[in-house]
């Protein structure tokens, strides 16, 4: 059924329909959903296509920069220059090309590991994830746009082709206003030479530009004996694919538990169902991830119904099941390992990293399990708002290579791996309610 409503990117119509389908499902089971809508400007690409003007010769191209910009059906043409500084008037007219690496950082600089599961599991201690690199060429494109240019061009380098292709990436950017695409680092050559001979290239990016799209985040009450407290359990509902999004899928299974067994608790649980992590300019708040807007709207909701609730935990869920690969250049594909990706957990105190290692010891999870030591200003997903509104947490997050790819085989999540995980993180949330 998912595979059938298609990539649930924000504000789309199919992330429209799956938002549904899980509303549907929950009513279901008995539950009401308090919706929080909002709007957005919405970008739509429909076909991108790179050619030299002069020959007509077709460049290959692996996509188009999401919210990068809508051209008309002839497109927009210019001479190639290759980005050199960020105050290069020398762009203006033109086309640029920007070479993005996918380089690899040591974790440390992002992650602050305290703990393991297994205990002597290996886990890197560096990661080479095109999330990475691609977002740092907003500030790049930006500046080819501020000076006049009329497209970009982003190529791949130090990455397969297989990883490179179909990326939705970068992704934390409204829209930019200046038509960008993908390319491969073998296409270097024949843009080398356009350059050389003064050919200019045509590229085209069809789509539509939408303002004031509604979307919705929404909420699900589960009235626990003690009024005075709440652990929030939250997810986003949008992404390009099954790992991607299927956090509300182990949010949903965890509904089904408490229905089926009938589970009284001691805290109210609120559930949070957020859409906007795929635009998070435009949903989150003062910058920040969607759920920013979710917790604001929460606490509105709450106040207008006299509820004082204390924050006794925030337990965030996303991307479930991930199977760990190795990208290689050599091979030109990302070739599978036969490992779980490691599945980062962000706990915010003692208590809760200890809460995780025994849950983890006592469901004996399938996986590999890094324990992290939050950072405010470097902290993956959509636990990052809960934490810096002071909430204690614990966030689940994995980070597979292909993440942000458009559905491939390599994109869908290992089932037992993903149901262990659910079944740990509804430990977790069994436990943290008699404990806190």
């Amino acid at each position: 059924e998912l595979k059938a409503i298609g990539p649930r990117l924000t504000a789309t119509d199919s992330h429209a329909k799956f938002i549904e389908l899980l509303q549907d499902e929950i009513k279901n089971l008995g539950f009401n959903t308090i919706e929080f809508p909002f709007k957005i400007n919405r970008c739509l690409q429909s076909s991108c296509s790179l050619e030299n003007d002069s020959t007509k010769e077709k460049i290959p191209n692996l996509g188009p920069v999401p919210y990068s910009g809508i051209t008309k059906e002839m497109g927009v043409k210019g001479e190639i220059r290759f980005f050199q500084s960020k105050h290069d008037v020398k762009m203006k007219g033109k086309v640029v090309v920007i070479k993005v690496k996918n380089f690899t950082i040591p974790k440390l600089l992002l992650m602050h590991q305290v703990a393991k599961y297994p205990r002597h599991t290996h886990i890197g201690f560096s990661i080479r994830h095109p999330l990475v690199a691609a977002t740092l060429t907003l500030g790049k494109i930006q500046a080819a746009k501020d000076n006049g240019a009329v497209g970009v061009i982003l190529v791949w380098e130090h990455i397969s082709e297989d990883l490179a292709n179909r990326e939705v990436l970068p992704f934390t950017n409204s829209y930019l206003g200046i038509p960008s695409v993908w390319v491969y680092q073998t296409q270097l050559e024949a843009l080398k030479r356009c350059r050389d001979r003064k050919e200019p290239v045509r590229l085209t990016l069809t789509g539509q530009y939408e303002t004031n799209v509604t979307t919705k985040s929404f909420a699900v009450l589960v009235p626990g004996e003690n009024r005075s407290k709440q652990i929030l359990i939250n997810t986003h509902t949008d992404g390009p694919n099954d790992i991607e999004e299927n956090g509300a899928i182990a949010l949903l299974t965890v509904l089904h538990a408490i229905k089926h067994d009938n589970l009284k608790f001691k805290n109210t649980l609120v559930f949070g169902f957020v859409s906007g992590h795929f635009q998070i300019p435009q949903s989150g708040i003062e910058g920040r991830q969607a759920t920013s807007r979710f917790l604001r709207d929460l606490s509105m909701y709450e106040t207008s119904q006299h509820l004082e609730m204390k924050k006794a935990l925030g337990l965030t869920v996303e991307h479930l099941g991930g199977l760990d690969y190795v990208d290689s250049q050599k091979e030109n594909k990302l070739i599978a390992t036969g490992l779980y990706d490691p599945l980062y957990v962000y706990a915010s105190t003692k208590e809760n990293r200890d809460l995780v290692l025994k849950s983890l010891s006592g469901t004996n999870a399938s996986g590999r399990y890094q324990i992290l030591k939050p950072r405010k200003n470097a902290y993956f997903g959509e636990g990052q708002p809960l934490y810096q509104d002071g909430w204690p947490t614990i966030s689940f997050i994995g980070m597979p290579l292909a993440l942000c790819q458009m559905a491939s085989p390599t994109t869908e999540p290992d089932i037992k791996s993903m149901f262990d995980q659910t079944k740990l993180i509804f430990q977790i949330l069994v436990a943290s309610d008699h404990q806190f």
